[in-house]
């Protein structure tokens, strides 16, 4: 439990304090992004006493303003428990304005506060802390990057940088979105990453000094430098859920769920049962390594004749057979023992049928 300095500020902001006595929610969600609506619903439908604070005046504000040219680079964009996404959009890079209204109707049934900036967790009585603020636009340390214009500020009108000499610094999505989006008036577009040294503004130019060209001067500078996960509300006692995609935070959140679920609430780990043989665990395994998300891990436990897999576990994990999307461990009393890297049904058989033989500790 977060150690709560000032409790009067929570009963101010959530408006349960009765007769001098102060309420303490369970669960409290901070953001409601993606990952803060999905850990939400699933509080929800689990009937958990939860709230949600968000900065903004709705849901998903990231996605209202990014990405800047409105077209998302994937139609993975659903979450559990929720519609499916194709009713918003059947395009295979929807725009972004879809993805906000699939938000905002999967936001209506749950506790959320809006308006309701958070500085400090530790000013909150709740039981449980769940950080879930997303990503914000990340510059380098790059001598001179201060006067580059940058993803979040730069012009989506193409014709602001008509017959001019533009450098992109930054090879990810958001880079090469850019210079798409200015080819067609540019005079010049280059997109470099790394190899940028320092940029120096003189007069109306920027003299960029790139590894292996040298000196090169445009007569604009915009910094793509892609996002980092803002870690400003980061608490040793709070829980944190990120990812790189909507697909990795809604398998975050609910590998976080199950977590607090089985910890708090006594529930078990969703998990199903498996012929504890080497064809049969190798024919699943084959399967879910191509189906499992970054970060987490099935875990499989011999018991007997079956064997328990539990899928989507935190990596953490050090008991039975771990398996991610490019491994298997196996464990025993913690200990690590093996190592089969080769996700195919035959491989897999094979060292099932030689790990088999060693006991594993359920």
């Amino acid at each position: 439990m977060l150690n709560v300095a000032v409790r009067l500020n929570f009963c101010v902001v959530f408006g349960v304090e009765e007769a001098g006595r102060c309420e303490v929610v369970e669960y409290l969600v901070i953001g409601a992004g993606p990952a803060g609506l999905q850990m939400a619903r699933f509080l929800h439908l689990a009937e958990r006493d939860y709230v949600v604070l968000e900065r903004s005046p709705g849901p998903a504000s990231f996605f209202r303003t990014f990405p800047r040219h409105r077209v998302l680079s994937t139609d993975d964009n659903w979450l559990f428990e929720g519609a499916p996404f194709s009713r918003y959009s059947k395009r295979s890079f929807p725009n972004a304005d879809d993805l906000v209204r699939y938000l905002e109707d999967f936001a209506r049934p749950l506790n959320i506060r809006y308006d309701t900036a958070v500085t400090d967790v530790s000013r909150y009585g709740a039981r449980h802390v769940i950080i879930a603020t997303g990503q914000r636009p990340h510059l380098p340390s790059l001598p001179g990057i201060e006067h580059a214009e940058t993803y979040a500020t730069a012009s989506t009108d193409p014709t602001e940088y008509s017959g001019k000499r533009v450098l992109i610094i930054g090879r990810g999505r958001s880079a090469f979105e850019t210079a798409d989006n200015i080819s067609a008036t540019a005079r010049v577009t280059h997109t470099v990453g790394r190899s940028v040294q320092r940029i120096v503004k003189n007069g109306d130019e920027f003299i960029a000094t790139i590894d292996g060209s040298g000196e090169l001067c445009y007569d604009a500078v915009i910094a793509c430098t892609g996002f980092r996960r803002d870690t400003s509300l980061d608490h040793p006692d709070a829980h944190v859920i990120t990812g790189d995609s909507i697909r990795a935070i809604r398998h975050s959140a609910r590998a976080l769920h199950r977590t607090l679920e089985a910890e708090n609430h006594g529930v078990p780990w969703p998990h199903r049962r498996l012929r504890n043989r080497p064809d049969s665990l190798a024919t699943t395994i084959s399967v879910r390594a191509r189906e499992i998300p970054d970060g987490l891990a099935d875990v499989v436990v011999p018991q007997g004749q079956y064997a328990l897999l539990y899928d989507e576990m935190p990596m953490t994990q050090r008991n039975g057979f771990v398996v991610t999307s490019s491994q298997v461990r196996h464990y025993r009393y913690n200990e690590l023992i093996a190592v089969e890297r080769r996700m195919h049904r035959k491989p897999l058989e094979r060292f099932f049928s030689e790990q088999l033989a060693v006991p594993c500790i359920a």
